[in-house]
């Protein structure tokens, strides 16, 4: 039951972003570059995994310790388990455990460097900073308003950026970053359901969220802002010949996309407070939109590499 708790704490859904972002690094490099390397890329996904889960568990135990999270619970709302409050994690092994993952993630980091050079480890050392700055004082970025953006950045473009790097040893094409941008941009709108539900424990001990930025009332323009550049970014590397033109397949994920955000285009906040459990689904909603669009994304660069008439 220990290992099962452990494994739980690591927030496992969350991961699919590291996941989804180092592949689509690696199939770009071989799509663009033909180079692959597998070991490199175990190498690259096994680093962002553990940094990720590090991340999370040190985000949950300083959440735990500003008392947002206790104030969350106490709401009756819930999107995850919390490995302190839900698991009976001791807080100090939590912190230990993500610190551990932390270091041995940048230590991945520091053997890639070694490999590739410079470029790999001024991206290291970024998402390290945006990783422990996330909650940790006293950066906490997620209490002063622009976390979300900052965990989108590094989540998306810069580990899709990263993982295209140490495949081909090229940092001057900006193919991954547009490429990676939809992908981070899904982490915003998984955040933004965070923190719709978090709303008056936000509040409570100033946590400046996105959503209370913003305003609930107001948070559906910055929704639609984002899906829209996640589709634009699709077509804008189709058009630069970064992705096949049948990658465009994914445009009919937009409907879904849209319909994730349910009670928060409403602008009304009695609304979202009554239909949370429809607000969660904005939370859990792009972990599995982002599987399918790596999908399709993956299958027609294969495609056009095998058919070369579909190919840009």
């Amino acid at each position: 039951m220990r290992i099962r708790a452990w494994f739980v704490s690591f927030t496992p859904a969350t991961l699919i972003s590291s996941f989804v972002s180092v592949t689509l690094g690696a199939a770009l490099a071989w799509y663009l570059n033909n180079e692959f390397n597998p070991v490199i890329y175990a190498i690259t996904l096994i680093a962002l995994l553990l940094a990720q889960g590090g991340v999370n568990l040190v985000h949950d135990y300083y959440d735990y310790l500003s008392g947002v999270d206790m104030l969350y619970r106490a709401s009756g709302f819930s999107h995850k388990r919390h490995p302190i409050i839900d698991l009976n994690l001791s807080p100090r092994s939590v912190l230990a455990a993500g610190y551990v993952f932390l270091t041995v993630a940048f230590m991945a980091g520091i053997y890639l460097f070694l490999l590739i050079g410079w470029p790999v480890l001024a991206l290291a050392i970024a998402g390290l900073i945006i990783g422990v700055g996330y909650s940790v004082p006293p950066l906490k970025f997620h209490y002063r308003g622009y976390g979300e953006v900052l965990a989108a950045l590094a989540v998306g473009p810069l580990v899709t950026w990263g993982s295209y790097m140490v495949q081909t040893g090229i940092y001057t094409n900006p193919a991954p970053l547009i490429v990676g941008l939809p992908n981070g941009l899904f982490t915003i709108l998984t955040l933004i359901g965070a923190g719709a539900l978090e709303l008056d424990a936000s509040r409570a001990v100033g946590k400046l969220t996105l959503v209370l930025l913003v305003g609930v009332s107001r948070i559906k323009y910055v929704i639609y802002a984002v899906i829209t550049l996640i589709y634009l970014a699709i077509v804008v590397s189709a058009i630069l010949h970064y992705l096949p033109y049948i990658s465009l397949a994914s445009l009919l994920l937009i409907p879904r996309t849209v319909r994730l955000a349910g009670p928060l285009l409403t602008g009304d906040e009695s609304i979202v407070r009554s239909r949370w459990r429809e607000v969660r689904k904005l939370w859990a909603g792009p972990f599995s939109i982002r599987l399918i669009m790596l999908i399709i994304l993956v299958a027609s660069m294969i495609i056009a590499r095998v058919y070369p008439p579909l190919s840009p």
